[in-house]
C-alpha cells in the first residue's frame, strides 16, 4: 500500500482511498509520496478517525450512529472506526443517554416522536426509557405531561373548556388533539390532560 500523492490534509493511496490525515499524524509517521505504509495502515486509520471523530463532535453533539457514518464516509477501515468510536465513549465524548436527556429537554415533542427521532440517530428504545426516567429522578416529575400540560396551556383558547355545544369551538379542540398527536403524545394522555385542563379551569 503506497502513497500516491499528500496535498494539504488528504493523503491519496495507491487503493484509490483518500484519508484525511493531520500534519501531526504526518509528522509522526514521516508520510512522504511513494511510502510503503502497509504496515501502519491500521494504526494511520485508527488516529485519524479519533482526530476527525473530535473535530465532529466539538462543531455539535451527535450520536455514535452519526459520528460512525461520517467517519465512514472519510476512511475505508472500519475497525479503526470503531476502536476510534469506543475511544471517544470511554474519553466521555459521545454519551448516546446524555445525548438522549438533551434531546429530550431541548424539545416540546411528545415521547413518541422523540422516540422515533432518536431512532433515526440510531439510539435504541432501552436508551430513550432510561433517558427518560433519569429526567423525572432529576426533575422528580413526569417529563412527558408536563410538556403536554404546558403545549395545552398555550394553546388553551382552542380548548373547549365547557364543553359547549358551539360547533366552532368542538373543531377547535378536534384540531388541536390532532396537533398534540402529531407531535408523538398517545392519545390516551392527550385526553386525560385535556379533562384536567378543563376541570382546573372552572
Amino acid at each position: 500500500m503506497k502513497i500516491n500523492k499528500i496535498y494539504r490534509n488528504k493523503m491519496y493511496l495507491d487503493t484509490g482511498e483518500i484519508m484525511d490525515i493531520s500534519p501531526f499524524i504526518r509528522q509522526k509517521y514521516d508520510l512522504k509520496v511513494n511510502n510503503e505504509i502497509g504496515r501502519f495502515y491500521d494504526e494511520i486509520s485508527y488516529e485519524a478517525s479519533l482526530e476527525k471523530g473530535i473535530f465532529l463532535i466539538s462543531l455539535k453533539d451527535r450520536t455514535k450512529k452519526e459520528v460512525r457514518l461520517k467517519l465512514e464516509e472519510k476512511y475505508r477501515n472500519k475497525a479503526a472506526i470503531l476502536r476510534a468510536i469506543e475511544k471517544l465513549e470511554e474519553f466521555g465524548y459521545l454519551n448516546d443517554l446524555n445525548y438522549a436527556m438533551s434531546y429530550i429537554e431541548g424539545r416540546t415533542y411528545g415521547k413518541n416522536r422523540i422516540s422515533y427521532n432518536l431512532f433515526q440517530k440510531g439510539i435504541d428504545k432501552d436508551i430513550v426509557e432510561k433517558a427518560y426516567l433519569a429526567l423525572e429522578e432529576e426533575r422528580e416529575e413526569n417529563v412527558e405531561d408536563v410538556k403536554l400540560e404546558k403545549l395545552i396551556e398555550k394553546k388553551g383558547k382552542k380548548v373547549n373548556v365547557n364543553n359547549e355545544r358551539d360547533e366552532k369551538k368542538i373543531k377547535e379542540e378536534q384540531k388541536l388533539i390532532q396537533y398534540l398527536a402529531r407531535q408523538g403524545f398517545s392519545l390516551d394522555k392527550i385526553f386525560k390532560k385535556l379533562k384536567e385542563y378543563k376541570e382546573n379551569y372552572k
